[in-house]
């Protein structure tokens, strides 16, 4: 097979992954309130990301839960503390470490006070380790997350990072307290593609590009 066909088999591909997610979106419910969850961010806690955003999606009621897909998982991540958070904001979830809070999930046109008035998260994506261990309870292997981090910001790395925990948890493909190992390379090969990944997360590779990118490969 010639290095065109191949490439364009992966991107065939990608766009049936990219399809089914749509899809999953679409079958998740008839209410299509557009709605957001909040994420304060003392500091980038990866593993806190994980285990919180799992655990917020855990804790959202059915009907909430299917809405929030419906809104595609949309989330604004925003710098604060939530050690400052006012009570009539309550978080509903924070992570272990309280370095990251999960808020909502709220109409998207009525936000409380704390996301209008706090920063939106900006900056360029730090050196991350090969690989970081997020710890659960469980006796089976420990599932792996693949991440592509190259031209990737902050923001980005958490959008695509949060999107697949998020979703996976919601759609019953991860577990909420599922142990897992986090893998950042540069570029995920295209055999991950081409496999039957748990949950997947395609976008594209650039702003006005056609072309199709993978990000994130949760294993089976």
């Amino acid at each position: 097979m010639t290095p065109a066909l191949a490439a364009a088999r992966t991107q065939d591909r990608l766009a049936a992954l990219f399809d089914e997610r749509a899809r999953l979106v679409a079958e998740s419910t008839t209410d299509t309130t557009p709605v957001t969850a909040l994420v304060l961010l003392r500091g980038l806690d990866v593993v806190d990301v994980v285990q919180g955003a799992r655990a917020f999606a855990a804790d959202l009621t059915e009907a909430e839960g299917r809405t929030w897909l419906r809104s595609w998982t949309r989330t604004r991540f925003l710098f604060g503390n939530p050690a400052n958070l006012p009570d009539r904001t309550p978080a509903r979830a924070v992570a272990p470490s309280g370095s990251v809070a999960w808020l909502g999930t709220y109409p998207k046109d009525h936000l409380p006070g704390v996301g209008r008035l706090l920063k939106p998260l900006s900056g360029s994506l730090p050196h991350l380790p090969d690989t970081l261990d997020v710890p659960g309870r469980g006796t089976g292997a420990v599932r792996e997350l693949r991440l592509a981090t190259r031209d990737v910001t902050l923001v980005q790395y958490l959008v695509h990072l949060h999107h697949t925990v998020a979703e996976a948890t919601l759609l019953g493909r991860l577990g909420p307290t599922e142990p897992l190992r986090l893998t950042h390379r540069p570029d995920l090969a295209a055999e991950h593609a081409h496999g039957d990944p748990g949950y997947a997360r395609v976008h594209y590779a650039a702003e006005d590009s056609p072309e199709l990118r993978l990000y994130t490969s949760l294993a089976p």
